[in-house]
Parts: C-alpha cells; structure tokens; sequence
C-alpha cells in the first residue's frame, strides 16, 4: 500500500483516487505513469516549441554566413536525403528498362517464383526475338548488354528482385540470342546477312556475352560472397 503523500492525485473513472505512485508534477498535481498521459498535448506542445526556438536559433546563425557558405552547410545538412532520392530514381529508371526488354520481374527469391518466372520467360523471350528482323534483333542485343552493364554499375543501388531476375535469366538470355544467332544463318531471305553484317553481329554478341559474364562475376562477389 502507497502512503498517502506518494499517491497519485488523479481521480479514476469510478470516482476514487488513483492508488499508484506518482512519477510526475504536471501543474501542481502529482501523476503516475498511466494519468501523465492526459497532459500528452501539453507536453508535445512544450517539445515543438523548444524544438522550434532551437532550430530559429541555427537559422538566424546560418543567415550571418555569406552565401557560397550557406550552400555547402546546406547541402552536407541535405546529402543524405540527395542521395537517397537520386538512389530512387536510378531504381526507377533501371527496373523501367528491365520491364521494357523481358518484362516483370521475380519479387522475391523463393526457388517456386523463379521457376514460375523462368517458365513464362521462355515461353514469351523465345517467341518473341524470334519475329524480330536483322535491324531490331541488333538493337535487342545492344539494348540487352547495356543493361547488364547499367546493373553491373549500379549493383549496389538496384533493386534486388532485378538484380535477382538478371542473374536467373541471364545463361538463358545468352543461349537464345545464340540460337537465333545460329537460326538466322541459316534460315536465308529475309534474314540472310552479309559480310559486314555479320561482323557487327557476332561484336554485338561478344559485347553482350562480355556484359553478361561481368555482371554475374559481381553478383556473386555481392550476393554470394558472405
């Protein structure tokens, strides 16, 4: 039993006084832990204008600065935030270009949802390069290797389920482009390439191979590794 005098004062909802002990003097009336909370508007009312009384303080510092002085202060206050919202767009821009090319990526890395990619993937990828001609089947490729070296670049920064989804696909992306590689040799008109073609061809290839190979070399120093 609390003495009297280490009593709360409130008054509880059946009409008697509280019989916990105080913590706290808010406005000449002793509170315990449980009533303080009916003074919670005050209190973060105080705490706002504190804080506020606080920050104009720096603000009028920082006004005094001359200008270029301001700018830096300004923006080592702000570089967290810079970094995070150009981090976003970067993301943003990637995962658009990932949709464009094969499509919607893995979300997550359970083994059932990448078979389930994998298996629309093949269905979708293959038919579709397969009605491609010489000129957007070139444009594919360049397209497909520079956007392994953008997530190679920005590995770090971009969204895991793409990075996933890149690494998954990317022995497949590499076999089809040769087999239809292989299926325009052969296949004749409209198809059919020259000497100068098919060295471009075959760079396009190697550069796309190159960019692949780079990408799940770092991938697995990130992922992997630990």
């Amino acid at each position: 039993m609390v003495s009297l005098k280490y009593r709360c004062a409130c008054i509880t909802r059946k009409g008697y006084r509280c019989k916990k002990a105080f913590s706290f003097v808010c406005d000449k009336t002793r509170c315990c832990t449980i009533h303080v909370f009916k003074y919670i508007t005050h209190v973060l009312t105080i705490q706002k204008m504190y804080k506020g009384y606080h920050c104009r303080k720096y603000v009028k510092l920082l006004a005094r600065l001359p200008c270029d002085i301001q700018r830096r202060v300004v923006f080592y206050i702000r570089e967290s935030f810079y970094n995070t919202r150009r981090n976003n767009c970067i993301q943003a821009i990637l995962c658009k270009r990932f949709v464009t090319i094969f499509g919607f990526p893995i979300f997550g890395f359970p083994e059932n949802n990448g078979s389930d990619f994998v298996s629309a993937f093949l269905g979708n990828y293959r038919s579709s390069i397969l009605t491609m001609n010489k000129a957007q089947f070139n444009d594919h490729i360049l397209q497909i290797a520079h956007l392994y070296k953008l997530y190679t670049k920005y590995l770090k920064i971009s969204n895991i389920d793409c990075d996933y989804s890149l690494y998954t696909i990317s022995s497949l992306v590499k076999k089809d482009i040769e087999e239809c590689l292989y299926y325009y040799h052969h296949s004749g008109q409209p198809y059919f390439y020259n000497n100068a073609e098919s060295v471009v061809l075959h760079n396009n290839v190697f550069e796309l191979q190159k960019s692949i190979g780079n990408f799940k070399s770092q991938y697995n120093i990130e992922y992997k590794s630990s």
